[in-house]
């Protein structure tokens, strides 16, 4: 809050610490708030016998903050400085602990970034890696890990054979968590580390060169106008490599973002029992590409999956879907979302209205940047149970693109500004 000069509260952030995910909340009658926890997070080994004896490792989480801000800018960039600060964090030493199943898991999130013109174009592609870690290993046990680097190839010729050249990745920009033996990396190229007994962390993160030439569905998005009346559209197709592909390949989560500009607002509101209510979705399994343009007097969202509605919280009309392809339908099958509007005479589209289209998915079992874990362990004979897990989250952003429909009796040529009488 403005104008206190002490925090409300404060503590210390420790390698236990872990951020929850994101979640849009309500706030009041038709408000909502966005929202964060941060976490404390420890491991229990555990018996289970279904039907033999079975050693797992469950979570036990204790929330130790929670955090709202109406402002979704704000709460991307908490979690970015938190994360950052997590991964800098010294090891704090503790009692040692012997685990009867020693275990080390290792997960590969690839973040992609990338923009798509009105034509379909990809350009200012990026992307980064991440390598979380999680051991369960009797405490001091020094582990190493090894990506398909080219560097590492050039260092030692028969590291990886001779028919690999072309799967081998160039790692830039790369960070390590303050477990790892970073002059020994420079020197081998080999990430050898001592991990923190049962705490996942951030082990290292790095750029690669972008390789991606072309998304798993493709998005294009316009608004047209006519007279006072205007209608968000958006066709989704899925890309034929993966129509074609033989292994199983789909999108999770899909989170797409069409900003609203605030004139507009008041048109998204329907008033119900007194109380005013966003816009929702209205289910059209019937509608497809290249439908014409209709104008109805009640404005409507329709979608062909998912679910739409108008979030004031992002400002912005939100189409979800939870896969795609869709399971009940051919992966070929084209999607749509339309959304009608009627403005008044002083809601016209801003000049300066930022029309970029936000798409936020994840591919599961995927690789974006080309990197590979190829070996990990530890240094003695009797390895741990290995878990290797990949992901890719893709961030795109998509030009949405202007149509104009002139009225009848309206030159579009003569058009000119409009003078106070």
């Amino acid at each position: 809050e403005k104008g206190l000069e002490k925090p409300f509260k404060e503590f210390q952030l420790h390698q236990f610490c872990r951020l929850s995910e994101p979640k849009l909340e309500n706030l009041g009658v038709s408000e909502k708030i966005h929202s964060v926890k941060i976490e404390n997070v420890t491991y229990a080994e555990k018996r289970k016998y279904h039907p033999k004896l079975e050693v797992v490792h469950e979570a036990e989480i204790e929330q130790m903050l929670k955090l709202g801000t109406t402002d979704y800018c704000d709460l991307t960039d908490f979690i970015v400085t938190i994360e950052e600060e997590l991964m800098m964090l010294s090891p704090v030493l503790k009692q040692k602990r012997t685990f009867e199943d020693p275990e080390m898991s290792v997960e590969l999130v690839d973040n992609f970034w990338a923009e798509v013109t009105k034509d379909g174009k990809l350009q200012d592609k990026a992307v980064m890696s991440q390598v979380y870690c999680l051991c369960f290993i009797n405490s001091g046990v020094e582990c190493f890990l090894t990506m398909n680097d080219s560097e590492l190839q050039r260092l030692s010729v028969d590291y990886f054979g001779k028919d690999n050249d072309e799967k081998l990745i160039d790692i830039s920009e790369y960070h390590f968590h303050k477990c790892v033996k970073k002059q020994e990396f420079s020197k081998s190229r080999i990430v050898k580390f001592t991990p923190v007994d049962g705490c996942r962390f951030e082990l290292m993160r790095f750029k690669t060169p972008c390789i991606v030439e072309e998304l798993p569905f493709s998005l294009k998005s316009l608004v047209v106008v006519q007279g006072a009346y205007v209608e968000l559209q958006a066709f989704l197709n899925m890309s034929s490599s993966v129509v074609a592909s033989p292994q199983i390949q789909f999108c999770e989560n899909i989170t797409i973002h069409f900003p609203v500009p605030a004139p507009w607002v008041k048109a998204l509101w329907t008033a119900s029992l007194q109380r005013q209510r966003s816009l929702k979705t209205k289910m059209n399994r019937r509608a497809c590409l290249g439908s014409t343009y209709e104008i109805e007097s009640e404005p409507v969202i329709q979608v062909t999956i998912g679910t739409a509605k108008y979030e004031y919280a992002y400002k912005a009309v939100v189409w979800k879907i939870d896969r795609l392809p869709d399971k009940n339908s051919s992966p070929d099958q084209p999607h749509s979302l339309s959304c009608k509007l009627e403005l008044g005479s002083d809601q016209e589209i801003p000049r300066n209205w930022n029309s970029v289209a936000t798409v936020q998915f994840v591919m599961p079992a995927t690789c974006v940047s080309g990197a590979e874990v190829k070996s990990m362990g530890i240094e003695s004979d009797i390895q741990p149970h290995k878990h290797v897990l990949q992901k890719a989250c893709y961030n795109i952003q998509v030009e949405i693109e202007r149509k104009l429909i002139p009225v009848s009796g309206e030159d579009m040529d003569k058009a000119g500004e409009c003078i106070t009488q």
